[in-house]
């Protein structure tokens, strides 16, 4: 198993932003189309701090995202998530998120 599993998805990037900051997103997987950006990363343990602060200075403020940090050493899941411009972060039982998707 890996230490951590990102992912996420992030509404209202414009192309010109994106084209900014693409080559120093963390994740080893990214989808960019029509504004919205889908990230994925599963490896050793990665820091998307810088990620989601250069987020929250280039998305407007109708724009959102939502990314899921597991850490499967710990067992501990973080989302973060931007609304009106505003970054949040809290902890999230990971059962109750996983527990659907066995069945």
């Amino acid at each position: 198993m890996e230490d951590v599993r990102v992912y996420g998805d992030i509404k209202g990037l414009s192309q010109k932003d994106f084209d900014e900051m693409k080559d120093e997103i963390p994740f080893n997987k990214i989808v960019y189309k029509d504004e919205v950006l889908n990230v994925d990363y599963e490896g050793h343990f990665i820091d998307i701090d810088d990620f989601l602060e250069e987020l929250v200075k280039r998305l407007p403020k109708t724009a959102w995202a939502k990314v899921d940090f597991i850490d499967h050493v710990d067992w501990k899941l973080t989302r973060h998530e931007i609304n009106e411009g505003k970054l949040t972060s809290r902890d999230i039982n990971v059962d109750d998120v996983l527990e659907p998707t066995k069945r």
